[in-house]
């Protein structure tokens, strides 16, 4: 099953409970027994916004991951700071509005198709038409539209393109910083969430 890590948290003394969007089955958190040993195959392979391929055993109490198999693990990112900051921010908001086993394939795919535009040298972190862009598209499929806010109206060009997860036409779009402003709002707004504002990382 191939999946996203958004997260991994300490569980016991060895092992960690880690958050992964899946395409077939949306959030889960699973059960890593024995990942924190120094020893452990696994551990490398679970850094959050790494697609893998997993197999899942399943429990009474808990759901257990029992293999992970890299499939990218988005380098470019990984050796820019700025990059970093901002896709671990992504991946931090979507585990924020994802609830766990509500299947959406759409958010895997736009989540997946980001991260491998970001890992592009065309991407600058300083544009946050992008981030901005992700977040439009994540908030329309939790099922908040933007673009149907009146007070929106007069962005609608420029929300319509965000919209449509066309990330190389994103990424042509000068950044707009009152569209951000009120992009974050919205959000917070309609999501109840304390969401940090992914323009003021640095």
């Amino acid at each position: 099953m191939k999946a996203i890590v958004l997260s991994r948290r300490d569980f016991r003394e060895s092992d960690q409970i880690i958050s992964l969007y899946t395409k077939e089955k949306g959030k889960l958190e699973l059960l890593a027994r024995g990942v924190k040993k120094i020893t452990s195959k696994n551990s490398a392979h679970l850094e959050p916004f790494s697609l893998v391929d997993i197999d899942i055993a399943y429990g009474k109490e808990f759901n257990h991951l029992t293999k992970v198999q890299p499939i990218e693990y988005f380098k470019n990112i990984r050796k820019d700071l700025e990059k970093s900051l901002v896709a671990q921010h992504i991946i931090s908001i979507t585990n924020k509005l994802t609830q766990p086993n509500e299947q959406d394939e759409r958010i895997f795919n736009i989540l997946k198709s980001w991260l491998q535009f970001t890992n592009l040298p065309v991407f600058q972190s300083s544009n946050f038409s992008l981030s901005d862009g992700y977040i439009v598209v994540l908030l329309h499929c939790l099922g908040f539209a933007i673009t149907e806010d009146e007070k929106m109206k007069k962005w609608i060009n420029e929300l319509e393109i965000l919209e449509g997860g066309n990330w190389e036409a994103i990424n042509e779009l000068e950044y707009n910083p009152e569209l951000h402003r009120q992009i974050y709002q919205f959000l917070v707004y309609q999501t109840e969430k304390k969401v940090l504002d992914w323009a003021k990382l640095a």
